[in-house]
């Protein structure tokens, strides 16, 4: 419904991500198709960047949205995120056959290749070893989502969606302060606990918001709950 409404006669396609970053949410598959439906239908591209799919928590959002349709929607995705290869600036592109030859000219105005050693360390990432330990570290994700979620909920810190992706809870903070970027600082300073405000994500509404990455261990989440309760406390 928001893609019809917004949808005007400049518009070439949409932009998503899925799972997304603040609030590790992914849009549901029926939605997703619908989604791409309604652009295909106004002549355009559908883009989803699916950095955190292997990071999925649910059977049901593990899959790309490239399984509704190779003609019209491009998938982008990194090494980053789920293989754990941040820092090595390698990714990729599944793109509509008519778009490689497009896409390849305007890449090679911005990079000539990927280095050597990146690829040679990205094929070994497809191994059953490093498989089994990126799904080893996936589990160890969803832990400390399980536990972390809840803590927050039980300060009175409000997590109104449950991640089902990534590494990220959207904390409402509202209860507490009428700024959470000044409140970001005040628990840097007082707790040297460190959250991300919400204005780096957007402007709407974005003082009410704090996310919170759990990609630390979770003796450090634990750790950081405890010095929030503290903090929490003298502020009630």
């Amino acid at each position: 419904a928001q893609v019809r409404e917004a949808w005007d006669e400049r518009t070439r396609g949409v932009l998503l991500a899925s799972p997304s970053n603040p609030t590790g949410t992914s849009i549901e598959p029926d939605e997703m198709r619908a989604i791409v439906e309604a652009v295909r239908e106004r002549g355009g591209v559908t883009i989803v960047d699916e950095i955190y799919l292997g990071l999925s928590y649910e059977e049901r959002f593990s899959h790309s949205a490239l399984a509704f349709g190779i003609d019209d929607v491009i998938s982008v995705n990194s090494f980053s995120k789920y293989f754990g290869m941040t820092g090595w600036r390698l990714g990729w592109l599944v793109l509509p056959p008519a778009l490689v030859a497009p896409v390849e000219k305007l890449a090679q105005n911005l990079f000539i290749c990927a280095s050597s050693i990146a690829q040679h360390a990205a094929l070994a990432c497809f191994e059953p070893e490093a498989i089994a330990e990126y799904e080893r570290r996936r589990e160890a994700f969803r832990a400390r989502r399980d536990y972390v979620v809840p803590a927050l909920q039980s300060l009175g810190l409000s997590v109104p969606v449950m991640p089902d992706g990534a590494f990220y809870a959207w904390i409402d903070c509202s209860a507490f302060t009428a700024s959470s970027w000044d409140f970001a600082f005040e628990l840097m300073e007082s707790a040297q606990i460190a959250l991300t405000p919400g204005r780096d994500f957007g402007r709407l509404g974005s003082e009410r918001w704090l996310r919170l990455s759990f990609a630390s261990s979770m003796e450090h989440l634990q750790e950081a709950i405890a010095r929030l309760a503290t903090v929490l406390k003298k502020q009630r």
